[in-house]
């Protein structure tokens, strides 16, 4: 009898992965939410008696995925799996590992995913070891490897499959790295131990998986391989993983000698250790030559001193960062996602999720502020070199840290100095100051911003800010040799010209910022190590006159090297919008498709101080109101074409659409393309209506391409 009921019990679990394969199916296709789904599915696994975290649904939903259904959003679902416990982690990695690395120079986008995977879960051993079915999990895990195969310890305890299971992982990865940069026949087995080639992999047929080979997936390969040698280093240096290849070290001494000889060949011979600049080549070096330190338990704090010259992350190290802040990571990476559009501000979702995770952590103002900036920087530099695909790229990212993110920090600390203010009034004591115990956020906010100088790693600016960065630091030097100059001379400013070294950083433009918007004064210009010293006279190639925002504010016409101008440089303050957008509503109809042309231009992308403004009015230029007198028979629209026609050219790329929903404006903007689309079908349809003959030909091609991307993206 209770063979039969085991029997009955498995064939009601096998009904039950199909429904749930069913399901996730219908899920795909409709582009569901990975979160709500992940919901859904825990509570129908709960239903069919599933035991949580299952190792069946880790084994399902990676064989789903690799490889008929390798799309972004099933990867989702699988992020938002680990992260409600459906799946275990590790066993989750330990199935990827053995479907994705072999293939990673044809799916690089997939490695590149594993490795975030891993570096997010890899490190949280604890908690996993803790959680349920954890003796199933480690000899799935145990399966999938064939680690008693290759290791032959005779104790299989789910503890020495564990430490077996961290082994092999960074073995693979070095393994991986060695072939990638073609060096593996160095090692005296020229060969690897674990599937880091296609012929390795456990499959019947690799036929019709190749990829056609672009240029950016060489990029990505060469980064994936940059990345794969700092988890090395991760797991080097971390403290739990370290004290476990510490424990491989002492079990496994044979195979430990041929891993730690790969090290050293990888050390030696590796150009993606030289290049990066994360992992020190020399420390690394250092590293592989003398293992018996950076393993020892008795050496522990020297090692941690030692590799954290290694790991150029500044004061905090990555791991402990990483534990706390990992939601703020994961809320900042989602909110780059096209797909996902909700209708409230990135200003206002991450402002709540900010003081949940201060109030949860226990943590400073100035801890989190300065955590909330490293967490921004690591989105920029996620993307420092972006390829050409149709996922948002750098503008949104540096819309995120240095307009966002700034106006989150401004409403945490109006919050402050406005119940600070009340409490004034009404003569009661400083609640706020007895709550926090370390001084206003003002003031955090300005320390943070100093310790932000310690990161170094995080600073460098992408190419394409590299001018506005050097702009931001010239000012600072100017500003303290007592130079005072017009804001359109540091347009012109080229380090090259500057008696002294201004070259600036990431840290410069998140300052000027901060200024921008009365968070900071200038004060911080006399931050120490802020600038590199004084000039005493003005470089002798500065121009003395220059189209710009102060001679277009001083009432200069609209020639065309002053429209080139305001195009080219965003401007700094809400007035010179305002002057625009009245050129925009009151012009003739030149000047208001020059407006246009200037409000899509630097403005939109980098002028992060008034970029929220910038958003509002060219939604408000979309949807014009109606005159009160107009009674003619066609649209009113119709007289608004051309200058229509620049303002949907200029926001037609997909980092644009997703600046305007940060700040909360895709209801807005998608209602005015939904009118402007409903005029379009119907002079396509209605040969009466003539606006088609009032727009231009790229009007109705890119109109018709935006509205149909943005309006295909649901709101949350």
């Amino acid at each position: 009898m209770a063979a039969l009921a085991a029997l009955a019990a498995a064939e009601a679990r096998g009904g039950a992965w199909d429904s749930i394969l069913d399901m996730m199916k219908v899920a795909q296709e409709k582009g569901c939410d990975p979160l709500l789904w992940a919901v859904q599915l825990t509570s129908s696994l709960n239903r069919a008696g599933v035991s949580l975290p299952s190792p069946e649904f880790a084994d399902v939903l990676v064989s789903y995925i690799c490889w008929d259904n390798n799309v972004p959003i099933l990867w989702k679902f699988l992020d938002r799996a680990l992260a409600v416990k459906i799946a275990p982690p590790l066993l989750v990695i330990a199935l990827l590992s053995t479907r994705v690395v072999p293939v990673r120079q044809s799916r690089p986008a997939a490695y590149r995913l594993y490795m975030e995977l891993l570096k997010r879960h890899a490190f949280a051993l604890k908690s996993q070891i803790d959680g349920s079915n954890y003796h199933k999990v480690t000899e799935s895990i145990d399966t999938v490897l064939h680690l008693s195969e290759k290791f032959s310890l005779a104790e299989r305890d789910a503890g020495t499959i564990v430490v077996e299971f961290i082994f092999s992982i960074v073995w693979q990865l070095l393994d991986a790295s060695l072939d990638d940069e073609g060096i593996l026949e160095l090692t005296p087995e020229k060969s690897s131990m674990w599937g880091v080639k296609p012929q390795d992999m456990e499959i019947d047929s690799f036929e019709g998986f190749e990829e056609k080979w672009t240029e950016g997936q060489g990029r990505l390969q060469s980064a994936n391989t940059t990345m794969a040698i700092e988890l090395i280093g991760l797991f080097l240096q971390d403290k739990v993983t370290s004290r476990i290849l510490y424990l491989a070290r002492r079990n496994l001494p044979t195979q430990w000698a041929a891993f730690t000889q790969r090290l050293k060949v990888l050390g030696t011979n590796s150009a993606a250790l030289r290049n990066s600049k994360i992992v020190s080549h020399d420390a690394f070096q250092q590293l592989t030559s003398d293992a018996r330190i950076v393993l020892s338990r008795e050496m522990k704090t020297s090692s941690h001193q030692k590799f954290h010259a290694v790991m150029a992350f500044g004061a905090l190290s990555s791991a402990n960062f990483s534990d706390v802040w990992l939601p703020l990571d994961i809320v900042l990476e989602d909110s780059m996602d096209a797909y996902q559009v909700n209708a409230a501000s990135a200003i206002e979702i991450i402002t709540g999720l900010v003081k949940t995770l201060q109030a949860i952590n226990g943590t400073t103002w100035h801890d989190t502020f300065l955590s909330l900036w490293i967490s921004a920087l690591r989105l920029v530099q996620r993307e420092r070199d972006p390829i050409e695909g149709p996922m948002p790229r750098l503008d949104t990212r540096l819309c995120m840290l240095l307009s966002i993110t700034p106006l989150v920090i401004a409403n945490l600390i109006e919050e402050e100095e406005t119940a600070l203010s009340e409490a004034a009034d009404c003569g009661s004591p400083n609640p706020m100051r007895e709550n926090t115990g370390e001084g206003n956020r003002r003031n955090d906010l300005m320390s943070s911003l100093q310790m932000l100088g310690d990161f170094q790693g995080l600073l460098t600016p992408p190419r394409s800010i590299v001018s506005a960065a050097n702009q931001a630091a010239a000012k600072a030097m100017l500003f303290l040799s007592g130079i005072n100059v017009g804001s359109s001379y540091f347009e012109c400013v080229n380090v090259k010209d500057m008696p002294l070294n201004c070259s600036g950083n990431m840290r410069h433009l998140i300052v000027e910022a901060c200024i921008a918007r009365n968070l900071l004064d200038t004060s911080a210009y006399f931050w120490p190590g802020y600038v590199n010293g004084h000039i005493n006279q003005m470089p002798p190639n500065f121009p003395t006159q220059v189209p710009s925002w102060s001679s277009f504010m001083k009432g200069a016409p609209l020639t065309p090297a002053l429209i080139n101008a305001l195009v080219s440089s965003p401007a700094s303050s809400l007035a010179e919008l305002e002057k625009v957008f009245e050129i925009a509503v009151k012009g003739s109809e030149e000047e208001k498709i020059s407006a246009a042309t200037i409000l899509c231009g630097a403005s939109l992308l980098q002028g992060w101080s008034v970029q929220e403004h910038t958003v509002d009015f060219i939604t408000r230029l979309l949807s014009p109101p109606k005159p009160a007198d107009y009674t003619g028979d066609d649209s009113y629209l119709i007289a608004h074409a051309p200058m229509l026609n620049v303002l949907i050219v200029g926001i037609g790329s997909v980092d644009c659409v997703q600046v305007f929903s940060l700040h909360g404006l895709k209801i807005r903007l998608q209602r005015a393309l939904q009118k402007l689309e409903s005029l379009s079908s119907k002079a396509n349809s209605n040969a009466s209506v003539t606006v088609a003959d009032s727009i231009p030909v790229n009007y109705d091609d890119g109109f018709l391409k935006y509205c149909n991307l943005l309006c295909s993206v649901p709101i949350h």
